[in-house]
């Protein structure tokens, strides 16, 4: 009689929410199985995780081989149905053409002219945010600046209130499950999600403002034919990728920049330098481990075949550090040439749609800490904290700040 054997129980098993691997020994785990034969992992949920860059850019890129995972993510924790569910069911982040096609549409002018429209308001409100620092001590940089800025660039661009930013940064972090027992959690802040974007959008359609991106996008998705459904879907979805990734870019960064080398007196020296050292946080510790997909047919990838339907995790974080595109890839060198081949923010089709304005606000921020902070250092070691976004649960700094440059005002 013969025994049939599962491919996936020919791969090593990760537990990518495993504590031990948040505060940097997750780079290690993941480069000793890149490295390997079959450089492939599963986790205990049956995903099986690409490492290798070709690998991760493919799936992204290949509409043929690959799906999108639509609601199978939060279906593997056992979600059928409610607030979460119906969050993914109609997420751009997890639809395949033809119906991501007309919503890519929908958000396509959330692009890099936008971003560079919004420059002086990012500079401006990063002034205002260091304006509240201490003159001389202790800041938590990763609620008061790295959180803070670009909830109130995407807030802003939206014309949502300003009041509204501490309940978005509170529900933030729960959208999305890490485990079992946190679907309770993230069905009541979806469903609150909701409740808000739905009367946002209420009101627009009431009475629209000028300069309005979230009344362009209510008659945007009116032309592509949008339900209120994937509307209000796509409205949530532009708060979270508006700023979760830059937050966590920002805090991860600046800390990145201040212990691994002299980079941040390079940085004051040579502005420059900015944009690469920009791409090159966003390569070296991405906000978001991996995404998902899901396989058309079977297939065999490192000698392993895998049946259609097989559900893969993209894992950006290892891409990013593959020695077959980036050299020396622990190494974090805001000098390198191609930090921005990075996959941090997708590939093809499915490249974030905030990946401009990501891309725009961390280097004008930097610019701006540059300015202002005379003194800075880390005043206690930062810890990450659980959940779907990579990102500290506090980051300490001691500073010491200087006035802004004469005739630079708050209103400018």
């Amino acid at each position: 009689m013969t025994t049939s054997i599962d491919p996936l129980d020919k791969l090593t098993e990760i537990d990518f929410f495993d504590e031990r691997l948040l505060d940097g020994r997750l780079h290690g785990a993941l480069a000793e199985h890149r490295e390997a034969d079959v450089p492939m992992v599963v986790d205990q949920f049956r995903r099986v995780h690409l490492l290798r860059y070709d690998d991760v850019r493919t799936a992204y890129i290949d509409q043929a081989g690959y799906r999108n995972i639509g609601t199978g993510f939060v279906e593997s924790f056992g979600c059928m149905s409610g607030p979460l569910h119906d969050w993914q069911a109609n997420a751009l982040l997890v639809q395949d053409p033809p119906r991501h096609t007309a919503m890519r549409r929908a958000v396509r002018h959330f692009d890099a002219r936008l971003a560079r429209r919004l420059e002086p308001t990012i500079r401006r409100q990063a002034h205002d945010l260091v304006d509240r620092f201490p003159e001389d001590g202790v800041v938590n940089f990763a609620h008061e600046f790295g959180f803070r800025l670009p909830v109130k660039i995407i807030m802003g661009l939206l014309r949502l209130p300003e009041e509204d930013e501490e309940m978005i940064g509170e529900w933030s972090p729960h959208t999305l499950p890490i485990a079992w027992d946190d679907i309770d959690r993230a069905d009541e802040v979806n469903a609150l999600f909701r409740e808000y974007v739905e009367r946002k959008i209420a009101e627009r359609r009431s009475t629209p403002l000028e300069d309005d991106t979230l009344s362009d996008l209510i008659d945007a998705a009116d032309r592509e034919g949008l339900t209120h459904d994937e509307l209000w879907a796509t409205v949530q979805t532009v708060i979270l990728a508006g700023h979760e990734t830059t937050s966590s870019a920002l805090s991860i960064g600046v800390h990145t920049l201040l212990t691994q080398g002299d980079h941040w007196q390079s940085l004051r020296e040579d502005r420059s330098l900015l944009a690469g050292a920009s791409h090159e946080i966003l390569r070296y510790d991405p906000a978001v481990i991996s995404t998902a997909r899901v396989l058309t047919a079977d297939t065999e990838l490192h000698g392993v075949v895998l049946s259609e339907g097989t559900s893969l995790a993209l894992c950006i974080t290892s891409a990013n550090r593959d020695p077959r595109v980036f050299d020396s890839p622990d190494v974090f060198d805001i000098s390198r040439s191609n930090a921005h081949e990075n996959l941090t923010f997708g590939a093809g089709i499915h490249r974030c749609v905030g990946a401009p304005l990501a891309q725009l606000e961390i280097p004008t921020a930097l610019d701006v800490l540059l300015d202002r902070l005379v003194h800075v250092e880390v005043a206690t070691p930062p810890e990450y904290e659980p959940g779907f976004f990579r990102q500290f649960g506090a980051l300490q700094l001691g500073v010491t700040t200087r006035p802004r440059r004469k005739g630079l005002t708050a209103q400018e």
